[in-house]
């Protein structure tokens, strides 16, 4: 038993062996990475050197710290939305406003215009009516009243004068009336009073 032990042994022996001698055969084609290697070495060893040199920016994490801040103070408040309205018309909505009232003051005008051309006519066929008559009595007045305008410019005044008298006249007529009415009242109440 002894020796198939050490032949089965010798046999993984010789097994290993094969295998260290492949892998010897696979190191041997692998490239060179010494070079490699070598630079790898020189950059860490000058980020040995430039690491003490980059320092931590503390004056622009104090500032970031500061403007965070007011910032979150500034969200904590709403903000006040004012909404302004601004009505603007343009000159051509101006225009058109303009013409149209100036159109209803000239409509308005020739309104006014017609209704005294149709009194005035009215009038003098009122006039003409009145000359046709038979009444030479009439007739007569007419033409002194046409005589009088002619060389009496101020007619029209004194016209209007004697008829506001006449008026005046008429509304005193009117209250002495009902004076009188208003006393007879009294004294028809004063005699019922007697009895």
């Amino acid at each position: 038993m002894n020796e198939l032990l050490m032949h089965s042994m010798i046999d993984k022996m010789d097994a290993v062996e094969k295998k260290i001698d492949q892998l010897i055969e696979m190191f041997r084609n692998l490239p060179d990475y010494g070079q490699a290697f070598v630079e790898i070495q020189t950059s860490v060893e000058n980020l040995r050197h430039d690491f003490p040199k980059i320092t931590f920016p503390e004056k622009e994490m104090r500032e970031l710290s500061l403007n965070m801040v007011t910032s979150a103070a500034v969200f904590k408040q709403p903000v006040k939305q004012e909404i302004i309205h601004h009505h603007h018309a343009s000159k051509l909505i101006w225009m058109t406003v303009a013409l149209f009232l100036l159109a209803c003051f000239m409509t308005s005008g020739w309104y006014i215009t017609a209704s005294n051309l149709d009194l005035y006519k009215a009038n003098d066929t009122k006039y003409r009516y009145l000359k046709l008559q038979k009444d030479k009595s009439l007739v007569k007045l007419l033409r002194i009243t046409d005589s009088l305008h002619l060389v009496y410019p101020q007619m029209r005044d004194s016209v209007i004068a004697e008829e506001d008298q006449r008026q005046k006249d008429f509304e005193m007529m009117q209250q002495a009336v009902q004076m009188e009415n208003e006393a007879r009242e009294i004294k028809r109440k004063i005699g019922i009073k007697k009895r």
